[in-house]
Formats: structure tokens, C-alpha cells, sequence
């Protein structure tokens, strides 16, 4: 590979920086790659607190829900009559069905006081069982649903605490990575030439037709177009940005990040690589090309570099490769 074989003194290296251009990138390619799969999980993690901030705000307006029924059970519960009190003025009819109440009666007046009474009576006696079950129900729903709305805080925040972290190992990686950039950029125009053409996988594209080629196209067009973290275009991309961006214009939809995406289409065996496919890169899987042929890839390589061509075979160990359109 490039790197063997690049054995030039690099200009002034910094503390515990390697001391030779080699060295210089195979280190810059370190840092890159790990500063790629950090902000995958980054995106991840994103995603994740998107949506625990959804369900946390479900969980309060279940919450306040619960609590308003309760509230009313309670107020209902308040405002039913007393059955102890209205048990000795309702002892005659309690009990008294419609039968008992026309055998006992002395005149069409009297017969529908006594139905009236016993109607009354069950109404009574029937409602006040009803509301202290409805009101045990509500608040024991209340209590459930301000649990989970806790759950639901203290889970948001855990993702959230777990996203800052992220963040901070993030903001090292590309503190490293400007300083190795910076004496990359140093490099005499004889090391640049010898870098450049050791890593040169450049030439015609040829396009397919159908809707793979709508979306090679596109990806292609994007060449040399910068590699920014977390970007989806169109001035910039990250490599997953990239294949999610490509395909979108083409009308199938991708997940953001390439650990995603490796679960999605048909696998494929590399000696049937063809234009279209995508090729995942390290375990866990944080990169992500297109082949454009059997050869080579466009993808967004890492940080300080641009939307190119690439070997498939030199962009690092292949985890899997996949086909997601057929044609």
C-alpha cells in the first residue's frame, strides 16, 4: 500500500507524532478512520435521543392525561350522595323490584312512586360502587403514567449525557487531526507528488442505466466535494451522508449512519461486485463506498479530504457488501 513505501523525513512533527511521512499518514488514516466511527455513534446516538425526547413528551401528556382523570373521578366521587344516610329514608324500597312493588301497592299513584323508588334505589346503591372503582382505576392510571414519565426523563437524559461524551472524544479526535493535517500540508511538492501518485484510482466512469445509474451519477457528481462530520450535502458529505443522499435522489430511502445501512438489500460476494453496490468498511462497520465498477468506490474517505475515487480493496478491510437496487 501507499504508505510502505513514503519514507521521507516529515517536516517538524509534533510532540508524539510520528517522525517520517509514512508514518505521518498512516497515523493522520488512524485518527481519521476512528474519528469516522465516533461520529457514527455520534449520529446514533442523536437519532436515539430524538426519539426518547419524543416518547419522553408522549409520557408527560399521558401523564397530565391520567392526572385530569383522576382529578374528575375524584370530584365525581365527591358529589355522589351519601348511601348510609339515604339507606334508612330508601329501607322500604330497597331491594324492591317490579313485581314486589305492584303486589304491594294501593293505587295506580302508589304503584309508580314504589317503581320510582326502587329504580332510585338501584341507581344509587349501583353508582357509588361504580365511582369507587372508576376512581381506584384512575389514580392507580395516574401513578402508572407519572412513573413512566420519569422513566422516560431520567432515559432521555442518560442518552443525552451519553451524546456529550461523544461530543468531547469528538472535539480531541479533531484537535489530533488538524495537527497531523498541518504537517501533512507541509509536505514538499516531491512528497506530495509521490502520495498522489500512489493513491491515483482515477479515470472514466461509465454510467449504468436504470436507477442505479441516476444514483452513480449523482454520486459521482459530488467529487471533490470536502468530507464534513455528520453532513448530507450538498456543499459537503460524510460518507454515510453521501450513499443516503445518492440514493435519496434516485427515490429509495437509506438509514443515516452506514452501521445501518450494511442491513439493508441483498448481500454480495465481492467477485460480483458490480456498479451500485456498497461496500462496508471495518467491524464495527463505520465506512461506506459505492462501487462505480469492480475495481473502484466514490465515497467521502475522512476528514480533510474530498469526495473521490478509490481502490475498493485499498480503502480499508471489507465487513460486508450489499446490493440495495437490483437494476
Amino acid at each position: 500500500m501507499l504508505l510502505a513505501a513514503t519514507t521521507l523525513v516529515a517536516p517538524a512533527p509534533a510532540a508524539g507524532q510520528p517522525t517520517t511521512v509514512a508514518g505521518l499518514l498512516a497515523h493522520y488514516y488512524d485518527l481519521s478512520k476512528e474519528a469516522e466511527r465516533v461520529n457514527e455513534e455520534l449520529l446514533i446516538f442523536q437519532e436515539t435521543l430524538a426519539g426518547q425526547q419524543r416518547t419522553s413528551e408522549a409520557a408527560k401528556v399521558a401523564a397530565d392525561e391520567a392526572k385530569e382523570t383522576a382529578g374528575r373521578a375524584r370530584r365525581r366521587a365527591a358529589t355522589v350522595p351519601n348511601l348510609d344516610r339515604m339507606a334508612e329514608v330508601l329501607a322500604r324500597r330497597r331491594g324492591m323490584d317490579a313485581l314486589s312493588a305492584f303486589a304491594a301497592s294501593e293505587s295506580p299513584g302508589d304503584l309508580l312512586a314504589r317503581l320510582e323508588g326502587a329504580a332510585l334505589a338501584t341507581q344509587l346503591t349501583g353508582s357509588g360502587g361504580e365511582d369507587d372503582v372508576a376512581l381506584a382505576e384512575a389514580e392507580q392510571a395516574a401513578r402508572a403514567a407519572e412513573t413512566a414519565e420519569r422513566a422516560a426523563e431520567q432515559a432521555e437524559k442518560k442518552v443525552a449525557k451519553g451524546a456529550e461524551e461523544v461530543r468531547r472524544r469528538q472535539g480531541d479526535l479533531d484537535r489530533q487531526i488538524s495537527e497531523v493535517r498541518g504537517a501533512l500540508d507541509n509536505l514538499t511538492p516531491e512528497q506530495r507528488s509521490l502520495l498522489a501518485t500512489m493513491d491515483d484510482f482515477g479515470g472514466e466512469v461509465v454510467i449504468p442505466g436504470g436507477g442505479v445509474g441516476g444514483m452513480l451519477e449523482f454520486a459521482v457528481a459530488q467529487m471533490g466535494k470536502p468530507y464534513l462530520w455528520g453532513a448530507v450535502g450538498p456543499d459537503s458529505y460524510d460518507c454515510s451522508g453521501l450513499v443516503q443522499t445518492a440514493f435519496a435522489s434516485a427515490g429509495v430511502r437509506m438509514p443515516r449512519v452506514s452501521r445501518q445501512q450494511a442491513q439493508v438489500g441483498q448481500r454480495v460476494a465481492r467477485a460480483n461486485v458490480r456498479a451500485g453496490d456498497l461496500i462496508f468498511y471495518y467491524e464495527p462497520v463505520h465506512h461506506v463506498a459505492i462501487a462505480v465498477d469492480g475495481q473502484r468506490a466514490v465515497h467521502a474517505p475522512s476528514f480533510g479530504e474530498s469526495v473521490k475515487l478509490s481502490g475498493i480493496d485499498a480503502i480499508g478491510p471489507i465487513t460486508v457488501i450489499r446490493r440495495v437496487i437490483a437494476s
